[in-house]
């Protein structure tokens, strides 16, 4: 018998081995690797993750997302965060790449928060988890640049400070979005933002309820107002001197205490109080000019 050949035989109750194995191992059959998501280019993984859904000014109209912002906000959004949690946990690079990405903007929703009756409690839980893991991984803290929340009424005396807190923890933090915010939570605000500063706020978009973090970011370039007439803003970009201010959205309360403090003013969308602003045309034509 040629023991280089396999011989398979029915089964005999006679013999001890009807089958003997070939003395040649079976040629290897390397296993086929497809493409994979280390293989794209940054450019394009940028791109494809860029499409999650993330919270923007045109989502929340002033009224809906100051009356009801759990009505205001989609649903969708909840998608973006754990999706690149999850990428960041398939492989080294990935988790180089997405975790960044995660935390860049950094949103505290809680799973249901839409829903009417739900909202507060899974609000104000994400917001104290999320509170909780930036104070455990402090290298996370570099990589926040957009903070979006909802400051809600949910353990209050306890959440509001530590947002504060957390926020003059954020070296490059660039835009803070505070969806909603009700009128009887100024006082809370107010003492737990209380000898704060953020002077790395470039944009910052709020109700007026929360007037107070205006005046923290002495180097703000945009602010928009999401309810009321925004008087309250004005107030406090004139007791905070920012100068920087470029653009102003959504206020249509009198500008003039507003007429010295920012010779900068390319953009008002207001209804009134325009008039003190006469470099405000030449700014506009002159920014408009360098574009061309």
């Amino acid at each position: 018998m040629n023991l280089t050949s396999t011989v398979t035989k029915s089964p005999s109750p006679n013999s001890q081995s009807d089958s003997v194995v070939s003395a040649q191992p079976p040629s290897f059959i390397p296993f086929q690797v497809g493409p994979s998501l280390e293989h794209i280019p940054d450019d394009v993984l940028l791109e494809v993750v860029s499409h999650l859904p993330t919270i923007d000014d045109t989502l929340c109209s002033p009224l809906a997302s100051f009356r009801h912002p759990e009505y205001a906000i989609p649903s969708t959004v909840l998608v973006r965060t754990p999706t690149l949690h999850a990428l960041s946990k398939t492989s080294r690079l990935l988790r180089s790449r997405c975790l960044a990405i995660a935390w860049q903007r950094t949103e505290f929703w809680g799973i249901n928060f839409w829903k009417r009756f739900v909202f507060d409690n899974p609000m104000g839980k994400a917001t104290k988890n999320t509170l909780r893991v930036l104070k455990a991984c402090p290298h996370l803290l570099p990589l926040i640049r957009t903070m979006s929340v909802i400051l809600i009424e949910y353990q209050k005396a306890e959440i509001i400070p530590a947002f504060a807190a957390c926020l003059a923890t954020l070296p490059n933090l660039n835009t803070i979005r505070v969806i909603g915010s009700e009128t009887r939570m100024q006082t809370v605000i107010k003492d737990a933002f209380r000898g704060k500063q953020f002077p790395s706020v470039r944009r910052i978009s709020l109700p007026s309820s929360a007037h107070e973090i205006v005046r923290k970011c002495p180097n703000v370039e945009e602010v928009a107002c999401v309810d009321e007439d925004g008087s309250k803003i004005v107030q406090s970009l004139v007791e905070g001197k920012c100068h920087q201010v470029r653009i102003l959205k959504g206020i249509s309360a009198p500008l003039t205490r507003l007429a010295d403090l920012v010779p900068n003013l390319t953009h008002a969308s207001v209804a009134k109080g325009v008039s003190p602003f006469r470099h405000l045309v030449g700014n506009i034509l002159t920014s408009l000019h360098s574009r061309t």
